[in-house]
């Protein structure tokens, strides 16, 4: 499994574990992360959060938004959060949808992340629409789990970096090679996610 991979699902139940469990305030520390990863990662494109501006109105909250290179950021916006933008549609070449777990009845065909997706390509049809879990909610009765369900989910990009197979106060005390041998299935998702970003037009 890809370093970077371990890394951000590690972050992510350190955070937690850490005693944050204000979902807004984690929601935006796993966001940040991320984006300086990608950051990192593709450096010939510029990665916020924020809105994609529009003629008439300003589009919802996304969570990572993918923009050209040099793509502008207000002055008064860096000053306080260099993450954070709004951006107008010609810079951008799409979003980020990110979960920290996500579960069957989400990426059903007419579940959140499809209706969310529908809804995006309604207003911006030539964007792309990628979805990213950091971890899946197995369920071992009746064989639910992400590589059996992720064909039912019809988006631009799905990936997932992690399952569950502890109790969750359990697994995360310490990482250990057999745990992450455990997720062996959700191996090269990160550096799937990489190579469609890289090959966006």
């Amino acid at each position: 499994m890809h370093k970077r991979q371990i890394e951000i699902v590690e972050f992510s139940e350190k955070v937690y574990h850490s005693g944050l469990r204000h979902k807004g305030i984690n929601g935006s520390l796993y966001e940040d992360f991320f984006i300086q990863i990608l950051r990192e990662e593709l450096p010939k494109f510029d990665f916020y959060k924020g809105q994609i501006k529009g003629e008439l109105k300003s589009s919802p909250q996304y969570d990572i938004i993918i923009c050209k290179k040099g793509t502008p950021q207000p002055e008064f916006l860096k000053r306080v959060n260099p993450l954070v933008n709004i951006v107008s549609a010609e810079n951008c070449y799409g979003v980020i949808e990110l979960k920290k777990w996500a579960f069957p009845k989400m990426i059903m065909q007419n579940g959140e992340i499809q209706n969310a997706y529908n809804k995006f390509k309604l207003g911006h049809s030539k964007l792309k629409y990628f979805f990213v879990a950091l971890r899946f909610k197995d369920r071992k009765k009746g064989n639910e789990n992400w590589n059996s369900l992720k064909s039912q989910l019809d988006v631009d990009g799905k990936f997932c970096f992690f399952g569950r197979t502890e109790h969750s106060n359990k697994e995360w005390i310490t990482w250990s090679e057999d745990l992450i041998k455990k997720h062996q299935a959700y191996n090269g998702e990160f550096e799937k996610l990489i190579f469609e970003i890289s090959n966006i037009n």
